[in-house]
């Protein structure tokens, strides 16, 4: 039986049968990872605290035929702000669901390992979490290459856009009002959305509290970002979803 050590996030779990669960893991070694963590559902299982969506964890891993499994595992940071406030940890759960849905199991990237443990961190301490969580999607995005075009019309390359452009998540970023044609998809996006967006690409998340942005703008990076990542992971977000109503409800 081959044993090896990971440091991971916890992504996502689903259960199994007999009081198993399945972890679906991204580690700084070998990228996303998914372990069955035996008996783990029990009160009386010591794994348990350690196995939860958002921890920071050292496993012990055994190879399987078909999924490895916990064979230990120890809690490194457990994030337990996340876990009090039901908005942060909707934008916790959509952070990890972005990276469950755009890596490849068994691909490693020390820096997106490094930018989801900063979201966590960030999120534990930020009283700016959407700002937060807009950094992360676009730094994500970047690193996974789909980063889109913020520099000039996607179409026709033109850099001065004046007010602003329109952000399309089809054609990869933004197109000028030119070539924007009668009824096509797009949100503005004014050249403060665009600014502050470049501002989210370069800084460090621990570093995005000092942002200030405007309601406006920071509706249009929202509604942008939104349409962007739909588009590519082909799926709406339900923790985003999950935190409109709950603000809609508060209103």
């Amino acid at each position: 039986m081959s044993l090896y050590k990971v440091q991971a996030v916890v992504l996502n779990s689903y259960e199994m049968r007999d009081a198993h669960r399945v972890l679906v893991l991204y580690s700084r070694e070998k990228g996303k990872v998914r372990a069955v963590a035996h008996g783990v559902v029990k009160p009386t299982s010591k794994k348990r605290g350690a196995v939860q969506p958002f921890c920071y964890t050292e496993f012990l891993l055994r190879h399987g035929s078909e999924l490895d499994s916990v064979s230990q595992c120890e809690g490194r940071e457990i994030y337990p702000a996340l876990w009090a406030d039901l908005e942060l940890m909707s934008y916790a759960g959509h952070a990890t669901g972005l990276v469950d849905r755009l890596t490849a199991d068994g691909e490693p990237d020390e820096n997106i390992f490094n930018l989801l443990l900063g979201l966590l961190r960030a999120l534990e301490n930020t009283k700016q979490p959407e700002l937060v969580v807009r950094s992360f999607e676009l730094q994500l995005v970047a690193l996974l290459g789909y980063l889109p075009q913020l520099n000039g019309c996607t179409n026709c390359g033109e850099t001065e856009l004046g007010r602003g452009g329109y952000f399309s998540a089809a054609a990869g970023g933004l197109i000028c009002p030119n070539c924007r044609t009668p009824g096509e998809a797009g949100y503005f996006c004014g050249r403060e959305a665009v600014s502050v967006m470049k501002t989210l690409l370069a800084w460090e998340l621990s570093a995005v509290e000092r942002i200030r942005v405007t309601p406006q703008a920071g509706e249009q990076i929202k509604q942008s970002m939104t349409a962007y990542l739909n588009w590519l992971t082909e799926k709406r977000s339900g923790s985003l979803e999950l935190i409109e109503k709950v603000r809609e409800y508060k209103h």
